[in-house]
């Protein structure tokens, strides 16, 4: 088969035979052409910053979001786990305190009027959005769970720090090394130069002279001296529950004035000082509304 072809009318006849050879070295012209097209068109792509990477488009920013997605659920899981342990440590801080949590009030403790009133923090109801398989609003919804665990993460832990402050502050140590044999109780008793009955505001503990007076709670020494009724005398603030601890009669004063103490730290040591028949301390704790 041949095709006839001329470039004008006044021009000779052209022949083009049209045979296997022929028809694949056309071919083989027209696909050498589309590739360096598409190579050309490639590099230009590139060039301007619009060619394609190891992903095409929709996949790279479906891997990011995935990628995004799971960063999030790492975070959440963490501080899931996290409030988790605050909240255990709590529950077991407060079931070993002695006493209650001085913000635990019984009703009648204070002069002020029930009002109904309410009040507290303001805390993220936790919400169940609705599901989505959109991307961004996973993403968004995930963003919103976040901030709301790391606000009860925080609230946690300053209630944690509080508890920890108040258990350690709350005078609720032996003010002795070891037990020994109560010898006073709080209350009227006879008093012991006089016989007549006189009250007594604390509870004597029948030390040895030299045994070691401990502080019962962190604290503040307001007082560190002589007392002619309680001989050398210590008594420390316990900020944060009211409450003032005595120690009285002791035969050396170990603090002063304005000094820093911890649970359990040596402050004095057990004599007979002042008002006093025999070695022994004097303890006592005193509480402001």
């Amino acid at each position: 088969m041949r095709i006839l072809f001329a470039r004008s009318p006044q021009s000779a006849l052209r022949q083009w035979a049209i045979t296997p050879r022929n028809v694949l070295m056309l071919l083989g012209v027209v696909l050498a052409v589309l590739m360096v097209m598409n190579l050309l068109a490639n590099w230009l792509l590139g060039v301007i910053g619009l060619g394609y990477t190891d992903a095409p488009p929709a996949l790279a920013v479906e891997a990011r979001y995935e990628q995004k997605l799971s960063e999030l659920g790492a975070q959440i899981s963490e501080l899931n786990a996290r409030i988790q342990r605050l909240d255990n440590a709590r529950q077991k801080m407060l079931q070993e305190s002695p006493v209650s949590a001085p913000t635990l009030q019984t009703p009648g403790s204070n002069n002020a009027k029930a009002s109904g009133g309410q009040g507290g923090p303001l805390l993220t109801a936790a919400v169940e959005l609705p599901a989505s398989n959109l991307f961004s609003v996973r993403i968004d919804q995930l963003q919103l769970k976040l901030l709301d665990m790391q606000l009860q993460t925080r609230v946690l832990s300053e209630r944690m720090y509080a508890l920890k402050h108040w258990q350690a502050a709350a005078p609720t140590g032996y003010p002795l090394p070891y037990e020994v044999t109560i010898t006073s109780l709080p209350g009227v008793r006879t008093d012991p130069f006089t016989g007549v009955p006189s009250w007594h505001a604390g509870t004597d503990y029948a030390g040895y002279a030299g045994m070691p007076i401990l502080a019962t709670g962190d604290g503040y020494v307001v007082r560190a001296g002589w007392d002619k009724d309680f001989g050398n005398l210590v008594e420390i603030a316990h900020p944060g529950v009211n409450a003032t601890t005595r120690y009285a009669h002791a035969e050396a004063v170990y603090v002063k004035l304005g000094q820093r103490v911890r649970r359990g730290e040596a402050i004095a040591r057990v004599g007979s000082t002042g008002r006093s028949t025999a070695p022994h301390l004097h303890y006592e704790v005193q509480t402001q509304p």
